[in-house]
């Protein structure tokens, strides 16, 4: 894979571009770009990015013809969280944040019949999308006065990454982690720094974490099958990508 810095004006023509090079046979989108890819890509969508609104891998159908869109992030982080902590179905998920790697996992976890809260800083502007999967939605201020009733507490915003001055922020601070109940499991999908910081608090809490490490190789392993399977019949195995990241 070749990383590539786009700035925002430039990415439509690179997407253009890459439509129409038949050697570019697919790839990741990373932050901030989910969204306004999948605008780009219009009717090109799998049925899981269109209710989302956002793509975070691009890939040729059958290897040829125009590149496509599809999200692997949402499933990734399902996978993740029931080898943890078992199935969602039934059990109140409290959700920090919702761009476009946030509504991948919201549209997940309600499909496996979760409950889950989305909890932002402008909750008008999710409706829509929380109506259609069917989870409620709060104002980020407000956050704090649901815990006591959350199973699971997921942070999927950049507070705590490596993105700007963020890594040492936290979406909830100790007094607000130490009043959660015993058995609360606590996530974060970022995985740079691992642990984050807020993972860190959680443990000092004895509760039970999970990091982004496990969704970041579920999505690598179900991207890199999009791009690759199809076009090529290779068997892409979790092993083999562990194998990978591991030199």
């Amino acid at each position: 894979m070749l990383p590539m810095d786009i700035s925002e004006d430039q990415l439509r023509p690179l997407l253009d571009v890459l439509d129409g090079d038949a050697r570019f046979i697919g790839g990741a989108i990373a932050a901030p770009h989910k969204e306004a890819v999948a605008q780009w890509l219009e009717a090109r969508l799998t049925p899981s990015a269109r209710r989302i609104g956002a793509v975070n891998c691009l890939y040729r159908q059958g290897g040829r013809g125009p590149l496509w869109g599809t999200n692997t992030d949402g499933e990734g982080a399902l996978v993740c969280l029931e080898a943890i902590g078992g199935p969602v179905k039934d059990r109140a998920i409290v959700q920090l944040g919702a761009g476009g790697a946030g509504r991948a996992v919201a549209a997940y976890l309600a499909d496996a019949g979760a409950r889950v809260t989305l909890c932002v800083r402008q909750p008008d502007k999710i409706i829509p999308f929380a109506r259609r999967i069917g989870a409620r939605t709060m104002a980020w201020e407000n956050r704090t006065d649901i815990l006591d009733r959350a199973d699971i507490v997921i942070n999927t915003t950049s507070l705590g990454g490596v993105a700007g001055d963020m890594v040492e922020q936290t979406p909830l601070d100790d007094d607000a982690i130490g009043r959660l109940s015993s058995g609360v499991l606590i996530y974060d999908i970022n995985y740079d720094p691992c642990p984050s910081r807020f993972l860190l608090l959680a443990a000092e809490h004895a509760l039970p974490t999970g990091d982004g490490r496990c969704m970041n190789l579920e999505q690598a392993v179900l991207g890199f099958g999009y791009a690759v399977e199809e076009s090529e019949g290779r068997a892409v195995t979790r092993h083999a990508m562990e194998t990978v990241g591991l030199r």
